[in-house]
C-alpha cells in the first residue's frame, strides 16, 4: 500500500530557526529590553515597554523575512539528468521555471513556501554526460556559484583527501541504485550474491563506483566481469540483447526496460534486479553536499536551508505530479536519450513509498544520516580505499562526511 505523507508546519519551523540563525546584538537587546516589559509597572517606565515591543516586533518581522545569509541565486548541482529521484530539489522552484537546452539548467524564483535567508532564485544543475561525467565534488570544487552538490556518502568518503566535501541532507533513504539481468539469459538469486560470479556474465557500469569493487572484495564477482564503460543510454543493451548485467535504478530503468525500451526480439521484456542496498552496500544516495572548507562560514544559511530540502521532499512525495509534470517538459526541452514519460514517473513514486526510498529511515525524520549506517560502510570501505592506494586525510573518520547539525528532526513523512 502507498504509503501517506503529511505536511509540516513549514513556516513555524523556519521562524524558529531563523531566529537562532540571524541572532546580532540588536537582537540580544530586543531580548533584554521585552524581559524588561514584562516586569511589573512600578518598576519600568511606560516609554522603556512601548520601545521593548517595537524592538521585539521588528525582531520577529526581520525573523519571519530573513536575513540575506544565503546566496541570492541558490545552485545546486544533481548527478544525473532530471529525474523524479531529484523530485524534491526541483520542487524548490516548481513547474513554473525556465529549462536552458545548451546548459541542461531549470531555474527560477524560489516558490514562496520555501524562501529563507535571502534566497531568491534557484538553479538546477544537471549532472553525468551533461557534465561529461565529472565527479559532482570536482565541479564544485572548480565553480565558486555550486552551492550543493549530489555526492553519494562512499564518494564524500572515497575523495576526501583531493575535494572534502560534508553531506547536510539525504535526498533519498535508499538508494535506488541496483543491479540488472535478463532472468531467461542468467540465472541469478537476488538473494545469493554469489550467482553473479557464478554465471560469469559480465557487468556493464559506470568507471569508479565503489559498489563493484565491495562486490569484487566480497566474492560476488570476478574482476574480469567488471566492465566500467556504462554511458547511461540504452545502446549497449539493446545491441546485445541484454546478454549482461547492466547498473541502473530501480525506479528508472526498470520500468523503461520492462515497458519501453524494444530490446528483445523488437520489444520490451521483463528483467529482473536487485538493489546494491540489499546486498548489503548501503551508502546515502546523492546527499546534498558542500565542500568541507565552507561549511563553517555557510552555517547561518545551512541553519534555514537543511530545513528548507527536507520539508521540499516531504512536500514533492506528498504531492509530486506538478514536479513531475514539469519534468517532463524539462528533458523534452533538453531532446536527448534521456526521456521520461508519466507513467514513469508514476512507478518511480510508487517504489518510493513500497520499498522506502523516499522514506524517514529508522526515525520520524526526513533527510538526517544513520550514525552506524555510515560508521558500518565507512568500515567496509576503508580496505578498498587502501587497496587502491587512495589515501585518506590523518585523522579522517566516518563522521567527518556528513553531518546532522542542520537537520529539523520535527520534519518528515508518514509511515
Amino acid at each position: 500500500m502507498k504509503k501517506a505523507f503529511q505536511r509540516t508546519a513549514f513556516v513555524a519551523v523556519s521562524v524558529g530557526l531563523l531566529a537562532t540563525a540571524c541572532g546580532s546584538d540588536e537582537e540580544d537587546a530586543a531580548d533584554t529590553t521585552a524581559a524588561a516589559a514584562s516586569t511589573p509597572a512600578s518598576s519600568a517606565a511606560p516609554e522603556t515597554s512601548a520601545a521593548a515591543e517595537t524592538t521585539a516586533a521588528e525582531a520577529e518581522t526581520t525573523a519571519a523575512t530573513g536575513d540575506a545569509v544565503c546566496p541570492t541565486n541558490l545552485v545546486i548541482q544533481t548527478d544525473w539528468w532530471p529525474e523524479a529521484e531529484h523530485g524534491g530539489t526541483y520542487q524548490l522552484i516548481g513547474p513554473g521555471g525556465e529549462a536552458d537546452a545548451s546548459l541542461f539548467t531549470y531555474s527560477g524564483p524560489i516558490a514562496d513556501a520555501y524562501k529563507v535567508g535571502g534566497i531568491e532564485t534557484v538553479e538546477v544543475r544537471s549532472g553525468g554526460d551533461a557534465i561529461e561525467f565529472q565527479p559532482v565534488q570536482t565541479v564544485m570544487q572548480t565553480d565558486d556559484d555550486i552551492y550543493l552538490g549530489y555526492v553519494n556518502t562512499d564518494d564524500a568518503v572515497a575523495s576526501s583527501g583531493t575535494v572534502a566535501v560534508t553531506g547536510v541532507a539525504t535526498t533519498l533513504e535508499i538508494n535506488p541504485q541496483m543491479l540488472m539481468w535478463d532472468p531467461e539469459q542468467n540465472e541469478i538469486d537476488p538473494a545469493d550474491p554469489t550467482t553473479f560470479k557464478e554465471t560469469g556474465a559480465r557487468v556493464l557500469h559506470f568507471p569508479g563506483v565503489t559498489y563493484i569493487d565491495w562486490m569484487i572484495a566480497k566474492g560476488y564477482l570476478d574482476e574480469g566481469q567488471s566492465d566500467p564503460n556504462y554511458g547511461g543510454s540504452p545502446d549497449q543493451w539493446i545491441a546485445d540483447s541484454g546478454n549482461y548485467v547492466q547498473q541502473g535504478f530501480a525506479t528508472n530503468e526498470v520500468f523503461k526496460y520492462n515497458e519501453v525500451i524494444e530490446w528483445k526480439d523488437g520489444a520490451p521484456a521483463p528483467v529482473d534486479y536487485v538493489l546494491i542496498d540489499d546486498l548489503g552496500w548501503r551508502p546515502y544516495p546523492a546527499m546534498y553536499t558542500i565542500l568541507t572548507d565552507r561549511l563553517q562560514a555557510e552555517s547561518a544559511c545551512l541553519e534555514l536551508l537543511v530545513p528548507t530540502l527536507q520539508q521540499a521532499w516531504v512536500d514533492y512525495l506528498a504531492e509530486p505530479q506538478p514536479v513531475n509534470d514539469a519534468l517532463l517538459d524539462i528533458t523534452g526541452t533538453y531532446n536527448n536519450y534521456w526521456t521520461l514519460t508519466p507513467e514513469l514517473n508514476a512507478a518511480a513514486v510508487e517504489l518510493f513509498a513500497s520499498a522506502g526510498i523516499g522514506g524517514n529511515g529508522g526515525d520520524d525524520t526526513y533527510g538526517n544520516f544513520d550514525e552506524a549506517r555510515v560508521e558500518e560502510l565507512y568500515t567496509e570501505l576503508v580496505p578498498i580505499l587502501e587497496a587502491k592506494a587512495v589515501d585518506l586525510p590523518e585523522g579522517f573518520t566516518a563522521n567527518n562526511a556528513y553531518t546532522n547539525e542542520f537537520i529539523d528532526p520535527s520534519i518528515g513523512v508518514a509511515g
